[in-house]
């Protein structure tokens, strides 16, 4: 990885790229909430519930894919627009449809928005140090942060925009959002990839392992799919308890989840710039550490009887999540460019496979009267593992 310093009008660039991803993030905040809650106004069904999500990162899954075998050498401009117009098409299409057609183009479009999104991110995070040169951790905490505010305005927006707009006005507004974003990588000239990929990238789905595995990286990998298979009990149990308690499904959610974005946006904004040397001297440690705390936030959502402390649980779960991210992308970021857009759609397809396995079995077995129990089993796993993790890596240094 090349180190050097961001020139300023390549800066300014910069800015308005993350400016407009964060106006998609807002959309993609938007359907968060409504997709999964709109499921469950309508069917009342765990089981329908959870098979939305469950579409959803399978798309994801493919997308990894998609970034495992060619990240590493095609056009990552070309592949973020591609990924941001599959996504206005589909939304929009969502968004006018009759009913019964309606009803049954979601489940496709729920899995090429997954598949969209794990493209644009894993091709991003595997840019960004060309985007950033030496500043590559500041601007990975500016991405968390400005994610954390995106799904702070989309979330606590979605209680006010589905009775003002109904849920086809979320879908049109999520199209818009990625027709902006689209809009702004096509008009601006930054530079994303540090050179010609080259001959060797033509192998690249097969040298992604062995370069995770020299790079002492299957730890972090496997703690990361744990941490998925985990967090797959509340994208499911949110709009359940949502139901369970008093406001509405959507506007209860919506709260809860505005807290985890509050978190993200401290955690990248506010807390991080504390931990500067901490995550450049011990990435794993601290990925260890915010996933404890990610966990144990999650479970507090479910089980603290007071709603400040709901939301409180939901603050601290974001702010593991922040830092567990800028943690992980520091760490695979390390990598020369050449292998880190593989690593990056291996990275989509570990996760994503993780929140599939975890969805699959939530679906399956979960009933929404120990939905809090549920919680507390999946994020049990993570929490633990992370927790030993952290040990072996203390024993070492």
């Amino acid at each position: 990885m090349t180190a050097t310093s961001t020139p300023a009008p390549a800066r300014g660039r910069l800015r308005a790229l993350l400016a407009a991803k964060a106006v998609s993030d807002v959309g993609h905040a938007l359907d968060f909430v409504c997709l999964s809650v709109f499921v469950w106004e309508a069917t009342r069904s765990a089981f329908a519930t959870g098979a939305v999500s469950v579409l959803l990162y399978a798309g994801a899954i493919v997308g990894g894919r998609l970034g495992h075998a060619f990240g590493d050498r095609w056009d990552r401009r070309t592949a973020m627009v591609a990924a941001d117009l599959v996504r206005v098409v589909v939304l929009g299409l969502l968004a006018v449809l009759p009913g019964v057609a309606q009803q049954w183009w979601l489940f496709f479009a729920v899995f090429v928005v997954g598949a969209g999104r794990s493209v644009f991110e894993a091709t991003l995070a595997a840019a960004t140090p060309v985007l950033a040169g030496e500043r590559v951790q500041f601007v990975n905490s500016v991405i968390a942060g400005l994610k954390g505010a995106a799904f702070l305005v989309g979330m606590g927006a979605s209680a006010l925009v589905v009775p003002l707009v109904g849920f086809r006005g979320v879908f049109a507004l999520d199209a818009a959002s990625y027709a902006v974003s689209a809009a702004v990588l096509l008009t601006l000239r930054v530079r994303l990839r540090e050179d010609d990929p080259g001959p060797r990238a033509a192998r690249a789905g097969v040298r992604a392992w062995p370069v995770v595995v020299a790079a002492g990286l299957v730890p972090l990998f496997a703690l990361r799919a744990l941490d998925a298979f985990g967090s797959s009990s509340q994208h499911v149990g949110m709009p359940i308890l949502g139901g369970q308690l008093a406001g509405g499904a959507e506007r209860v959610a919506g709260v809860l989840w505005s807290g985890w974005a509050a978190g993200l946006l401290l955690g990248g904004f506010v807390l991080r710039p504390l931990a500067t040397r901490v995550i450049a001297r011990a990435p794993t440690a601290v990925f260890c550490a915010a996933t404890v705390l990610m966990s144990i936030g999650f479970i507090g959502v479910f089980w603290a009887g007071e709603w400040w402390l709901r939301v409180a649980a939901g603050v601290a779960a974001g702010i593991g999540d922040a830092f567990s991210e800028i943690a992980f992308k520091q760490a695979v970021q390390r990598l020369p460019d050449r292998d880190r857009g593989s690593v990056f759609g291996l990275s989509q397809l570990v996760v994503n496979a993780g929140f599939m396995g975890g969805l699959v079995v939530t679906t399956v077995v979960l009933q929404p009267v120990w939905v809090s129990e549920w919680v507390l089993l999946l994020h049990g796993i993570p929490l633990v593992a992370a927790v030993l993790l952290l040990f072996r890596v203390r024993g070492r240094r």
